[in-house]
């Protein structure tokens, strides 16, 4: 008998890199949802600059290198459905795609990283974002934690930007 490869989640069976992939973005996610709770106001700065770098740095080069990769991401997902809606998106216009997500995402990053109200839309934008694409495979099953901790930042009252310094107090 072979050895097992992977293990099974809903059923289906992960490969070794899906189940890598899958532990390496929940170590993340938790680490991520974790900062916010603990430290609300860093885990809003790590929240934002986390959406920047995965709009730029992972959809702006998807984008432009190899753009099938979306339409790869939306093979692999377990309703038909969605699946039909992740093609018809990705497929006529992958480049295109890749932009949107690219600059939906960075958008996503500098509302959060603003003060009140754009940072409460940006993070709520960004559970809705993480949910939504939680059905794409290994690499997302984990982003209902990253969602929690972006719900749980939306809680709270931001009057100023992330990285704007505090006014010294005039005694």
């Amino acid at each position: 008998m072979p050895p097992r490869r992977g293990f099974a989640m809903s059923g289906a069976r992960l490969t070794r890199d899906q189940a890598t992939q899958l532990a390496v973005a929940a170590t993340v996610y938790a680490g991520l949802t974790g900062l916010a709770f603990a430290r609300p106001a860093a885990g809003r700065r790590a929240l934002g600059l986390f959406f920047a770098l995965m709009g730029l740095g992972v959809n702006g080069v998807l984008t432009l290198r190899p753009p099938a990769q979306f339409a790869a991401l939306a093979d692999g997902a377990p309703w038909g459905w969605y699946r039909a809606v992740g093609r018809g998106l990705t497929v006529p216009a992958p480049r295109v795609f890749g932009a949107v997500m690219a600059a939906g995402e960075s958008a996503l990053a500098a509302a959060i990283l603003s003060p009140d109200p754009a940072a409460r839309v940006g993070l709520l934008g960004a559970a809705a974002f993480a949910v939504g694409i939680t059905p794409l495979g290994a690499a997302t099953a984990a982003n209902p934690v990253l969602a929690a901790g972006a719900l749980h930042l939306a809680r709270r009252e931001w009057d100023r930007a992330a990285f704007a310094r505090s006014r010294p107090s005039i005694a």
